[in-house]
């Protein structure tokens, strides 16, 4: 009788046969039923999955050494695991599956059901990636809140706040729809980000194709976007490589290329999702203050509506609130008023 395989186990299996592509349906019903099993299996296997990337890309870094030691530590000691023996593991492999193992063993889990649904969140500073149960990936942001219900026939996503970087699944019978505000994304596979900001809704594409709907009294419509004079549908002028904002008052939004592998802002050059610096092109002071904010543990940045709309360029450690205000106040005329809890910047009287 063959004893019962363990989750550790599991997530290694699942983290190649995701990372291969080659997902039959009968495969996606039993990682539906394992997923379904523990609350805790899909980050797990989201953590497994980011370090696969990562080692696939980056094997020969130098800030991957340390990971190696451990991993290759943890293969040596599951060098009798069944698993291991299997004739297509090559070393490469082992380091992924090792490294997932080292990370997913310290992961805790935020993830609960309520009502049939699954919240994910992240705390300030916090980072996160979770395997879905269709076999999509889901990379979410700093201080992002986002709940998850699918059925037999959709894939419904609902970005509460923060921003959330989506790798779908391919599955034409059932679309993937991301809804944040009056605005839904759908995609039946493809790869996408979706900002929520409190003036605008960003969405940014790295691969496929998205329609991106609006909400109004007469029912979904196409969201309309600017570009070289013209007003087109979003969908049309939405490419990889681009983004679009998408104003909460106001019907036409605008487009312009993605900064960075992340979009948002986030500089190129290998930066991007998990990078220690962000850095702002032209962005409003108000905007720039919401994303320095997801990560600011100690303090807060508040900007009044009389300089909210300062446009700045830069680039920032993240988290270094501090350091970001004295920047603005040395090059704009702006006061940086500090407090325990807050910064609050406001025009220089």
């Amino acid at each position: 009788m063959t004893a019962p395989r363990s989750d550790e186990d599991m997530v290694v299996e699942w983290c190649l046969r995701l990372s291969d592509g080659s997902m039959s349906q009968h495969d996606r019903e039993r990682l539906h039923d394992w997923l379904a099993g523990d609350a805790t299996r899909g980050e797990r296997l989201g953590a497994a999955l980011a370090v696969w990337d990562t080692v696939e890309a980056d094997a020969d870094a130098p800030e991957m050494l340390a990971l190696r030691r451990e991993a290759l530590g943890a293969v040596h000691r599951a060098g009798q695991r069944r698993w291991l023996r299997t004739t297509f593991v090559s070393p490469p492999v082992l380091w992924a599956i090792a490294a997932a193992l080292v990370l997913t063993l310290a992961l805790g889990s935020l993830l609960w059901r309520q009502d049939g649904r699954d919240e994910y969140r992240t705390a300030i500073g916090e980072r996160r990636v979770i395997a879905l149960a269709d076999g999509s990936r889901l990379s979410l942001d700093a201080d992002s809140v986002v709940t998850v219900a699918f059925t037999a026939q959709r894939r419904n996503v609902v970005l509460e706040r923060g921003r959330a970087r989506f790798k779908v699944a391919k599955d034409p019978l059932r679309p993937f729809a991301v809804r944040s505000g009056r605005n839904m994304i759908v995609a039946t596979g493809t790869e996408f980000s979706v900002e929520r900001l409190s003036r605008e809704v960003r969405v940014a594409l790295f691969e496929g194709r998205v329609a991106v709907l609006r909400d109004t009294p007469q029912g979904q419509t196409s969201e309309i976007v600017r570009r070289d004079g013209r007003s087109v549908t979003a969908e049309r002028a939405l490419t990889p490589g681009y983004e679009i904002g998408l104003p909460v008052a106001g019907t036409i939004g605008s487009i312009g290329p993605v900064i960075g592998p992340m979009g948002g802002g986030e500089g190129g050059g290998g930066e991007g999702w998990g990078a220690e610096q962000i850095s702002f092109t032209s962005e409003t002071l108000g905007t720039a203050a919401e994303r320095m904010n997801r990560y600011a543990e100690r303090r807060r940045v508040t900007v009044d509506p009389g300089v909210a709309d300062v446009r700045i360029s830069g680039v920032f450690n993240v988290g270094d609130v501090d350091a970001f205000a004295q920047a603005i106040a040395a090059t704009f005329p702006v006061d940086a008023t500090v407090a325990d809890a807050e910064i609050r910047l406001s025009r220089r009287r």
